[in-house]
């Protein structure tokens, strides 16, 4: 019987480290730069890193309504 060799288990990298680039605008993360980490549910869930003030999620579309003309006020 042949022994395998052991292998050690590596560390978990970060998402920025195994992603190298972000998932929004593709440019490459500096060494230690801090970034964010957000969800992404297409099918699966998973997480990717992205630049701070970056987001995969489209901005909202809805928008307060006005608020209604007030009854009696001289225009």
């Amino acid at each position: 019987m042949t022994e395998k060799p052991v292998s050690h288990p590596q560390p978990p990298a970060g998402a920025a480290a195994r992603q190298r680039t972000c998932a929004v605008c593709g440019a490459p993360f500096a060494p230690d730069e801090r970034t964010g980490l957000e969800v992404l549910i297409d099918g699966k869930i998973r997480y990717v890193a992205v630049h701070s003030g970056h987001s995969t999620h489209a901005p909202a579309r809805e928008r307060p309504a006005p608020a209604p003309p007030v009854r009696g006020a001289a225009a």
